[in-house]
């Protein structure tokens, strides 16, 4: 048998006729009798009715795995509007911080807004080690302005570092790579010409 009764196991993401499942309701319908002597159902009548009772558990597993879904998307949604609002300040800081420099970095971050900043993906959800985050690319952005926030993102890393090289208080930067993927986002309406 695939499996005990003190140790039943059944693979619900299979169909109740794959060889595991058949053994266990094998198992389950001898095991039942043993505990039930005086049940006077058939063991075909036993094995039936676990039958019906796996399909309900299928049921009951797959709505948990899709609301378990569904929370996860709904929290990674959250999560990446959060990275783009820290984004949106990091940039307004940087820009504000360079305003001798770059005058007109500030107008830029302030008229996108955190809209506007790019959304990423995480390479992995789970696991060990230190995320990595691939920009989804705007393909409606100018590249001028692209090159401006890609600017303020490198002296904001070099905030982050005083004279002797080491790193300020606070959470180290996400890492962000560049990626060929288009973001799905409309573009924000009624901002100049040349951002787009």
């Amino acid at each position: 048998p695939c499996c005990t009764a003190d140790n039943f196991r059944v693979d619900l993401n299979d169909a109740p006729t794959s060889i595991w499942n058949t053994s266990a309701s094998h198992v389950f319908t001898a095991s039942f009798r043993d505990a039930h002597p005086g049940c006077d159902r058939s063991l075909k009548a036993i094995f039936n009715a676990w039958v019906v009772h796996y399909n309900y558990l299928c049921q009951v597993y797959a709505k948990q795995q899709m609301v378990a879904r569904e929370e996860q998307a709904r929290i990674s949604n959250l999560a990446r509007r959060e990275r783009r609002l820290q984004l949106y300040n990091h940039r307004l800081q940087t820009a504000h911080r360079h305003s001798e420099s770059y005058p007109s970095a500030g107008d830029v971050v302030q008229q996108l807004g955190p809209a506007g900043m790019s959304s990423d993906e995480s390479e992995h959800d789970v696991g060990h080690g230190e995320r990595t985050y691939h920009i989804t690319r705007k393909a409606w952005r100018s590249a001028t302005i692209t090159a401006t926030l890609r600017m303020l993102d490198a002296l904001h890393l070099q905030m982050r570092y005083q004279q002797q090289w080491t790193a300020t208080a606070g959470a180290w930067p996400h890492l962000h790579m560049p990626s060929s993927q288009l973001s799905n986002r409309e573009p924000p309406s009624g901002l100049p010409k040349n951002f787009y």
